[in-house]
């Protein structure tokens, strides 16, 4: 473990910014949010945490994958430089490790090499929670605020001081690097971290869903699912939102010239043309069937695949559905069915 004080953590960033792309929670037009950063901004701490997830910065919501022309292909290379996310919460880092399982799949053929590469080249340092917020529920869905997972260094913000503490190679290789501009921690400080942990977890909100998967299974064809879906507008702002979806569709776009790109966007199981057939057929004719599947797929289907449910316990689902849908209200209706 490692302290260095928040007035030198600029001096930090503007060193390590001369090789490396550094991402960290900044104001901008629409609030805090994540931007790049070469230390000449005051990096903020305030927030429980942000709108939007560091998931955009390794899938990003729209990327052209190919380009071509007649019948002549060209790839559009990754950029292969690293680059720094600092300030994300241990929910986001978390989602991260969940993504990885989806997008580095090692025992197939399908890793996607977009997702791959900036992974490998990227270094994250999550923030432990000091706080949160009504809408958190991490420690539900087997979480913590301070946990570790899918970071390489984790911070504890104490008073005017952080505390790093690296957790990977790429981690200790980065604090090694930079010794410079830490200091040791003092005893009075491994006991203010110490403390930290023992309060962060009883600030979450946290309920029962033991044996969610078993349940969710045996009552698919309840009349419930109605129930709980009757307000939801199907905008996808859950989805779009979430640090754990993961749809997409991919579109050919063309002009005149026969020049065009093939393009990836984020799509979500929430809109009506998600799951329609060529033949018109549609699998999935209302908002009470689109909303089960993304239900059944976070609390079901990848325990089944991937033996972790695919919910983080961020809450931005709930905090910005604009008819206040809570997916932990729905989530103990369908307990009880």
């Amino acid at each position: 473990m490692e302290l260095i004080s928040k007035r030198e953590l600029n001096t930090l960033i503007a060193a390590v910014a001369k090789d490396t792309r550094f991402y960290a929670p900044i104001k901008g037009d629409n609030g805090i949010e994540y931007g790049q950063t070469t230390g000449d901004q005051p990096i903020a701490f305030n927030y429980v945490n942000l709108k939007l997830s560091p998931k955009g910065l390794f899938f990003p919501q729209s990327e052209v994958l190919c380009r071509f022309c007649g019948d002549t292909l060209r790839d559009v290379p990754v950029p292969d430089d690293t680059f720094i996310v600092f300030g994300g919460r241990p929910c986001d880092a978390r989602s991260l490790s969940y993504l990885d399982r989806i997008f580095e799949d090692q025992s197939s053929q399908f890793a996607d090499p977009y997702y791959v590469t900036r992974r490998k080249h990227a270094l994250i340092i999550t923030l432990a929670c000091n706080e949160a917020a009504a809408t958190c529920f991490c420690t539900t869905v087997g979480g913590n605020p301070t946990e570790s997972v899918g970071s390489d260094i984790l911070v504890f913000e104490l008073d005017h001081e952080l505390l790093f503490e690296a957790w990977t190679e790429k981690g200790k290789t980065f604090m090694a690097t930079y010794r410079e501009f830490f200091q040791n921690p003092t005893d009075a400080v491994r006991s203010a971290k110490a403390e930290h942990v023992q309060k962060a977890v009883a600030m979450v909100n946290a309920f029962a869903i033991e044996g969610i998967k078993a349940r969710l299974d045996k009552i698919f064809e309840e009349a419930g699912w109605e129930t709980i879906t009757n307000t939801c507008l199907g905008c996808g702002a859950c989805t779009y939102l979430c640090p754990t979806c993961h749809c997409f569709d991919i579109t050919d776009e063309t002009n005149p010239r026969q020049e065009g790109i093939r393009l990836r966007t984020w799509d979500s199981c929430q809109y009506p043309l998600f799951t329609k057939h060529a033949s018109g057929h549609n699998p999935r004719v209302n908002k009470k069937q689109r909303m089960r599947q993304r239900i059944m797929h976070k609390f079901s289907y990848t325990v089944e695949k991937s033996d972790a449910i695919f919910c983080v316990g961020c809450g931005r689902c709930v905090l910005n559905c604009p008819v206040n849908l809570d997916i932990r209200e729905m989530l103990q209706t369908l307990h009880q069915l």
